[in-house]
C-alpha cells in the first residue's frame, strides 16, 4: 500500500471508536462532529478493506479484523508521540502544569508532601493532584491523559503500561499504648490473635498481607473494614483492634495519635510499591522529569529518620 495515499489521521479515529464503542464518544473525544466522524469511519472501511465496527444497540461492536488492528495501531500512534515529545524541552520554572497521581492513601502520606516540598525547593510553578484510585475507571483515566501517574501495591499488567517497583515496604503495626494484651513487644501469637482494622478489598481480592499469611497456613482476624487508612489510627485509638500498614504511613500515625508502633510479626513480610503510567507518556519530557522525581523519593527515603 502507498502510504501516500492513506489519510494517517484515521489511525486516531480508529483508535477512539475502539476504546469507546460508540461513534458519538469517539467524536466528542477528539473534537469531531458525529457526521464527520460517520464519513471518517466510511473511509477507514475502504482503506482497510473491512466493515472494521458492527452497530449494536447500544453502540459498535468491532469486526475480528478490527480486534486485529487494535493493538498494532496504538502502538505505531504511542510511537508516534513518543518520537515527537523527545524533540521538545521541558522548562519547571517556566512551568504551571498540572499533573495527577492516582493512588491509595500511601501517595498522600508518604510521598506527596515531599515531592511538594521538592518542587518549592526548585521555585517551580508545577502543582501535583490527587485522584481517587477508583480501579474500574482508571486504566481508561490514564489511557486519555487524565492521571499521569498511579501508584499503588497492585500493577497494572497490560503491555499498554510501564509498571516501575520503587519499594518493598515491611509492614509495621499500630496497637494503642494501654492495650490490655500488648505490651512491650508484638508476637506472632499476638498478632494472629487481636482483631485487625483492614481495609475493604479491591474488586474482591484479599490483601497481600492476607495472601502471605495464607500461603504460610495462617490467618489474622479481621475485626473492622474502612475505606481508607485514615480510619484506621481512630480505631486502633479507641478499642483493641490493632492495624498493619506500610512503614511510613504507621510511622506517622503513630507520632501522631500517639500510637504504639511494632514491626508486623510476619516472616519475610514486604509490600511491593509500583509507579504505573500510560507508555503514550513515557517519552514526555515534563512526565518523564515528575516521574523520575518520585523515583527518586520513593527509594530514597528512610521512614524511621523522620
Amino acid at each position: 500500500m502507498n502510504l501516500r495515499s492513506v489519510d494517517l489521521n484515521l489511525l486516531t479515529i480508529f483508535d477512539a471508536i475502539m476504546t469507546e464503542r460508540k461513534l458519538s464518544a469517539a467524536a466528542d473525544k477528539i473534537g469531531m462532529s458525529q457526521p464527520a466522524m460517520s464519513a471518517a469511519l466510511g473511509r477507514l472501511r475502504i482503506t482497510l478493506k473491512d466493515e472494521l465496527f458492527l452497530r449494536t444497540g447500544s453502540g459498535v461492536r468491532p469486526t475480528p479484523r478490527a480486534l486485529e488492528l487494535e493493538r498494532p495501531i496504538r502502538e505505531i500512534l504511542d510511537k508516534i508521540s513518543d518520537t515527537i515529545a523527545q524533540t521538545q524541552e521541558f522548562d519547571p520554572t517556566k512551568s504551571d502544569r498540572i499533573f495527577t497521581l492516582a493512588s491509595i492513601d500511601y501517595g498522600g502520606i508518604a510521598v506527596v508532601p515531599s515531592l511538594l516540598q521538592k518542587l518549592a525547593d526548585l521555585q517551580t510553578s508545577v502543582r501535583v493532584n490527587i485522584w481517587p484510585q477508583y480501579e474500574e475507571d482508571l486504566k481508561d483515566l490514564m489511557h486519555f491523559g487524565s492521571v499521569d501517574f498511579a501508584l499503588d501495591n497492585i500493577p497494572i499488567l497490560e503491555d499498554d503500561y510501564h509498571v516501575e517497583t520503587v519499594r518493598q515496604e515491611p509492614g509495621y503495626c499500630l496497637v494503642r499504648k494501654d492495650h490490655p494484651d500488648i505490651r512491650d513487644e508484638l508476637t506472632l501469637d499476638q498478632f494472629l490473635a487481636a482483631e485487625h482494622v483492614v481495609l475493604y478489598p479491591k474488586t474482591n481480592r484479599i490483601s497481600l498481607l492476607d495472601q502471605h499469611l495464607l500461603s504460610t497456613g495462617l490467618r489474622r482476624r479481621h475485626g473492622m473494614k474502612v475505606p481508607s487508612f485514615f480510619n484506621m489510627p481512630y480505631i486502633v485509638q479507641k478499642t483493641n483492634m490493632i492495624c498493619a500498614l506500610p512503614e511510613p504511613v504507621a510511622r506517622h500515625f503513630a507520632e501522631l495519635f500517639d500510637l504504639a508502633l511494632y514491626p508486623a510479626p510476619v516472616e519475610d513480610w514486604k509490600a511491593p510499591l509500583y509507579l504505573m503510567w500510560h507508555n503514550s507518556l513515557h517519552g514526555e519530557p515534563g512526565h518523564r522529569w515528575l516521574r523520575e522525581m518520585i523515583i527518586e523519593l520513593c527509594r530514597g527515603f528512610n521512614p524511621a529518620s523522620r
